[in-house]
């Protein structure tokens, strides 16, 4: 039996052929350390190519109702959150229902721009935000501050789909804008579909503790 290889699922490591390194000093050798420039925009093509593709004969390929999706490469998950937001015309005053369940990084955003997080719980099977309590604090807020929340922000934990299904279906009832936090669940599918491409706003994570990672940053997906 041939020995087993272990694959590190957490922990960030390198290729054994040193590919990293070509790819460093090519950046260098160009001059295009910062603020982007080709590997970037490699980058963001590569990943719109993935997140909006399906599996057919072992290549990939662009799913029509996906093809409007665009990806933007930012220095954080949190930062793609804040832009998100901010697209969505959340701003003083606001209310935003997001998972109690979650990093910080989730719910900061929504304080930066001077809006409200309203904290939903978990359901049992997921562990992710609750379809009925969101409903239930959907109502709630529009009887006590006369208007819906102005976003919902669902949250991927350890790459389990949260109940997808139900939460757009109450979204697009009360017309409320989700943004996934998909920060853990890069690669995951829900019939098929890439987590990150079913709300109006995805957020993928390329922080050191994730599957696959540049040590930081993140990005965003979005339809046109």
């Amino acid at each position: 039996m041939a020995e087993r290889k272990r694959i590190y699922l957490c922990l960030a490591h390198m290729s054994d052929e040193g590919i990293e390194q070509k790819y460093i000093k090519e950046a260098f050798d160009t001059n295009w350390v910062v603020p982007l420039g080709p590997n970037v925009n490699a980058f963001e093509k590569e990943l719109e190519r993935f997140v909006c593709s399906q599996m057919r004969n072992e290549k990939l390929e662009i799913r029509n109702d996906l093809a409007s999706k665009r990806v933007v490469a930012l220095s954080s998950g949190t930062s793609a959150v804040h832009l998100a937001l901010i697209a969505c015309g959340v701003g003083p005053g606001d209310e935003v229902c997001v998972q109690s369940f979650t990093f910080c990084a989730s719910s900061h955003p929504i304080t930066y721009l001077g809006a409200k997080p309203v904290f939903i719980d978990s359901e049992k099977d997921t562990w992710n935000m609750d379809p009925e309590l969101l409903e239930v604090a959907i109502k709630d807020r529009k009887e006590k501050t006369g208007k819906y929340p102005k976003a919902i922000v669902p949250v991927v934990l350890y790459g389990m789909p949260y109940k997808i299904d139900r939460i757009m279906e109450i979204a697009d009832k009360y017309e409320i804008p989700v943004i996934e936090d998909a920060a853990e669940g890069f690669g995951s599918k829900f019939n098929g579909q890439v987590l990150g491409t079913f709300g109006k706003y995805g957020v993928l994570s390329f922080n050191g503790n994730k599957m696959i990672t540049m040590s930081g940053g993140g990005s965003t997906d979005y339809r046109e």
